[in-house]
């Protein structure tokens, strides 16, 4: 029976996933050679592409490893508490004990190991966040919206959130141990500080929830109403350059008098034509604003340096270009001077002589273009593409919620990786170190990307393993009756 299982799990084993994989690591090793093959210090990147082959063996390993493994296993509680905590402590003893590095608490170094949590959190909370939310999501969707109309007794009775909100409202206690377990994380994330990963890691748990909610109208609508009490506080969209062409300024002790009424007029259209609680627009108002004040203070006083230097330079190219801007600049030039095919192997100019630092890890994509040009990178962009459209396959076609949700979040978390890194190569985003999945540099961002497809292999394996065995009962029930 165990080997006839065996067989099984080869046969339904996704090998265009494989073979997606196994492209685009041989795309990084090219890159990564050609980027360091005449350095001679480790600065340079002495020894990368050794290293490098070392993560790409053990992640594979891991990867199908991972994928040998029933993925309803990360279900038991059991198993969830351990992956929050087995975090949780990775993320406090990085901040408290790590050695920092650039001014940074990010790597943990043990002898010869050296990890970046922040890289394992990410398929983390993916674990977490579709564990949690899978539990209840068969339930009626109009939950949350009972639970709000008995508001109420919820600010009445705040005994009632911890101890009764499980059994009377599991959806909302769902959505609410969701949102406590992955703010923590990314705060944890945030102080390290690791603004990028922290970002990255957020918007992954946000699209989980949007993915997730019952009544996604209403969470757009939300989200714009988040947007235009931001508005109010900072003034993105104002009416300055129309008050200079009249003549005419409503403008009050730094109030825009018209800004403020169509901005609740707008609220209040908003809230009639989706119908929505009127106690949850003052929340989300609140929380809006809150969150832009505390992010305000963070940027003034806590951001470091460096951070807010590549979000200048990002605002203002020409800022600084021989400081905060070189990166930005010489990675323009080399995707530029690419062109359609490239300068060819081994050619690039720009990482070859040094021009653009860390060829080989954050900028990688363009240290590719210049030697590949457009061609090269629109087959890395099919390529991506074709892995994701098999992962979303694989989620569609899942046995459950939870399997669904977990093989979404993993093609949610390479879709951001993929676009943060090329939109900072291009420098439409601003320069951070988010690595290029299976091109860049860097033994955490291999494991987590390996065992995040990994994964993904495993639903689809144990779906059909599962469908296999279940057509064997059913056979065996029909001889038995005969």
């Amino acid at each position: 029976m165990k080997s006839y299982l065996m067989k099984i799990r080869l046969k339904n084993h996704d090998w265009f996933i494989t073979i997606s994989i196994l492209a685009l690591l041989c795309i990084g090793l090219v890159v990564i050679y050609s980027s360091t093959f005449t350095a001679k210090t480790e600065v340079e990147g002495y020894g990368t592409i050794n290293r490098q082959l070392i993560f790409l063996f053990i992640g594979f390993a891991i990867y199908f490893i991972v994928s040998t493994i029933d993925p309803t296993f990360y279900r038991y509680l059991p198993i969830q508490i351990l992956i929050f905590l087995v975090i949780f402590f990775l993320l406090f003893y990085v901040k408290v004990f790590g050695d920092p590095i650039r001014d940074t608490n990010r790597w943990i170094e043990w002898g010869f190991i050296r990890i970046q949590p922040s890289e394992y959190a990410k398929v983390a909370l993916i674990l977490l966040n579709s564990g949690i939310l899978a539990q209840n999501l068969d339930k009626k969707s109009n939950e949350i919206g009972d639970w709000i109309k008995k508001k109420g007794s919820f600010l009445s009775n705040i005994s009632d959130v911890f101890f009764d909100l499980k059994g009377k409202y599991p959806v909302v206690y769902s959505y609410l141990l969701a949102v406590i377990t992955s703010g923590v994380c990314v705060v944890l994330i945030l102080i390290e500080p690791a603004l990028g990963n922290a970002s990255i890691t957020f918007l992954l748990c946000f699209l989980i929830f949007f993915i997730t909610y019952p009544e996604q109208k209403k969470f757009i609508g939300m989200m714009i109403v988040s947007f235009m009490s931001v508005n109010l506080v900072a003034n993105i969209v104002n009416f300055k350059a129309l008050y200079d062409k009249i003549g005419l300024s409503l403008i009050v002790e730094n109030i825009d008098i018209a800004l403020v009424f169509l901005t609740v007029i707008l609220i209040l259209l908003l809230t009639y034509t989706l119908r929505l609680k009127v106690f949850i627009v003052l929340i989300t108002f609140l929380v809006a604003v809150g969150g832009f004040l505390g992010a305000k203070n963070y940027w003034e006083t806590k951001l470091p340096e460096y951070q807010r230097k590549r979000i200048e330079v990002f605002i203002e190219p020409e800022s600084d270009p021989q400081g905060a801007g070189w990166q930005l600049r010489q990675s323009k030039i080399a995707i530029g001077s690419g062109r359609i095919f490239g300068k060819g192997f081994l050619q690039g100019s720009q990482s070859k002589l040094r021009y653009l630092p860390e060829a080989y890890s954050d900028f990688v994509f363009a240290a590719f273009c210049e030697e590949f040009g457009l061609a090269g990178a629109i087959a890395v962009f099919a390529l991506y593409i074709f892995l994701i459209m098999r992962i979303v396959s694989i989620g569609q076609k899942a046995g459950n919620t939870f399997e669904s949700l977990l093989c979404y979040g993993v093609a949610v978390m390479i879709i951001l990786n993929v676009f943060i890194n090329v939109g900072m190569n291009m420098g439409i985003m601003p320069v951070t170190g988010i690595p290029l999945p299976l091109i860049s540099y860097g033994g955490s961002s291999i494991m987590v990307t390996m065992i995040a497809l990994g994964l993904v292999q495993s639903v689809n394996i144990h779906r059909d393993e599962v469908d296999m065995q279940e057509s064997l009962v059913v056979k065996s029930i029909s001889r038995i009756e005969y």
